[in-house]
């Protein structure tokens, strides 16, 4: 009779028979009740039923404990890690902070220059110093006082007086002089010279209608006042002298005259221009650029344009086009006075001061336009003989007509005095 000892198992399993024949069976009941507990935790995660056996809630006991002592000891292994990272973001965003800040800064400051820049280009009138562009010399011109004179440097030390206060100038992109006016002596003068008002030196061609007939004054007729003028004594100047005088006592002939000539027609050239020569008089021509820029074969052209002023012949502004100038805007007061002004100073070299409005059409605007930009001065249609320098936008003239003789002539000159 077998007497070893039983292993007991588990509650309702069969007991296993003693001696070698149980202890086999013990065995392969324990190798299968471990398998099954790993089964058992598998099918857990799985989704299936786990085994509630012994060994399997043994073993899933034991898997706990070794997963709650793995997570105690990389607490501080994952605390460590953050902190690198976060140490790495840091060191990482400081440099680039700075990198955004300066680039943030140099456009701001990019910017505001920008604008600035712009804002003077486009909406303030800067100035040029005549000494940018030097003008050619006049045979018959009076030597003018530089407004602006520069002392030489002496070598001995000896002060130098300094000169008259006057406006620096600034560059400008524009190619134009901009000179301001003269600086004054602190005298008030006023001037009656008068200003003679052309237009056509020619003959009217035939079926004139009676607008070019009052504006055609003839050769020979033009000869003739030539002739008066002087044997009655007078001497031609130019608008820009009347200025010097006004501001700083510049010395007029003892009888001036201004002979201006308006619209820039092509016997300007043919006829006016030789015969001024011949009296040794200077005329001032009001020209249309645009019909130069056209080559429009009834008016001045660029070359003789050239010729007169090398000559001695002051050229002076009309606007591009024969059109009223008040109430416009300023891009359209820009191109025409402006643009115009351009064209002339680039062919002659020389500066442009003096408008004359076209059909003296003008406003308050489009004076304050031309003091803006540095003109000195403005001629009208107004009969008259009143030259100051508060109204020197607003000069009036003598408007010789086609049926004006030597005797209409003498009558006109006499009646603003």
């Amino acid at each position: 009779m077998d007497t070893s000892p039983r292993i007991p198992g588990p509650p309702g399993e069969r007991q296993a028979p003693p001696g070698v024949q149980g202890l086999i069976e013990q065995t392969l009941w324990a190798t299968s009740e471990i398998s099954r507990g790993f089964w058992g935790w598998g099918a857990a995660f799985g989704g299936a039923p786990a085994s509630n056996t012994r060994a399997s809630r043994l073993l899933v006991a034991r898997m706990q404990i070794l997963a709650n002592a793995d997570a105690k000891m990389a607490r501080p292994s994952r605390l460590r890690a953050h902190r690198r990272l976060l140490s790495l973001t840091l060191w990482m965003m400081i440099p680039g902070g700075l990198i955004a800040l300066t680039l943030f800064a140099m456009s701001r400051a990019i910017n505001v220059a920008a604008w600035e820049t712009s804002r003077r280009l486009l909406s303030t009138p800067a100035e040029v110093s005549l000494s940018m562009l030097v003008p050619t010399s006049s045979p018959t011109e009076s030597p003018a006082p530089s407004p602006s004179p520069n002392p030489s440097p002496t070598p001995t030390g000896t002060p130098t007086p300094e000169p008259s206060p006057i406006v620096p100038p600034t560059p400008t992109p524009y190619p134009f002089f901009q000179e301001p006016l003269p600086p004054t002596d602190g005298q008030t003068r006023t001037l009656q010279v008068p200003i003679l008002m052309y237009h056509y030196i020619s003959d009217p061609p035939s079926g004139a209608d009676r607008f070019r007939l009052d504006l055609s004054v003839r050769p020979s007729m033009f000869e003739a006042h030539l002739q008066y003028l002087r044997q009655a004594g007078y001497e031609t100047v130019s608008l820009s002298d009347l200025i010097f005088h006004l501001t700083q006592g510049h010395p007029l002939p003892p009888r001036p005259i201004v002979l201006t000539f308006d619209d820039g027609y092509r016997d300007a050239y043919e006829e006016a221009f030789p015969r001024l020569q011949r009296y040794g008089f200077r005329g001032t021509f009001f020209v249309l650029t645009g019909r130069a820029d056209e080559g429009d074969p009834r008016y001045l052209s660029w070359e003789q344009i050239r010729q007169m002023s090398e000559a001695g012949m002051d050229i002076q502004l009309h606007g591009r086009e024969h059109v009223p100038l008040s109430g416009r805007d300023e891009a359209f007061l820009f191109y025409h006075i402006i643009g115009g002004k351009q064209s002339i100073e680039a062919h002659t070299g020389r500066p442009v001061r003096f408008l004359a409005y076209p059909s003296s059409d003008y406003d308050q605007r489009l004076i304050q336009f031309l003091e803006g930009y540095r003109f000195w001065g403005a001629v009208t249609t107004a009969f008259g003989a009143d030259e100051r320098l508060e109204n020197r936008f607003l000069w009036p003239r003598i408007r010789i007509r086609g049926t004006d003789d030597v005797g209409a002539l003498m009558w006109k000159l006499s009646v603003p005095k």
